[in-house]
């Protein structure tokens, strides 16, 4: 699909508008039940669809690999290697 990177509300989102064309019923009008285990079954195929690994976390604006994000972590004065 969309070599967009989308974040977890855009996910969310996307999910939200597939039910209204599944269902013909709003996301609104859908019980708590029924919106978690919508989610639930949507949000791997999203990511998949998108490319995005299913074990993969949103940090700093991107998705990374569990963990990864504090691999090197430097402190915020740190000056810059060259």
């Amino acid at each position: 699909m969309s070599t967009k990177n989308l974040s977890p509300r855009a996910i969310e989102r996307l999910a939200m508008r597939r039910f209204t064309d599944h269902t013909g019923r709003t996301w609104a009008k859908a019980t708590a039940t029924e919106r978690r285990q919508w989610l639930t079954d949507e949000e791997p195929v999203i990511r998949a669809e998108h490319g995005i690994a299913p074990d993969a976390v949103w940090h700093g604006g991107d998705w990374q690999a569990p963990g990864q994000a504090d691999l090197f972590p430097l402190p915020d004065d740190a000056a810059e290697v060259a």
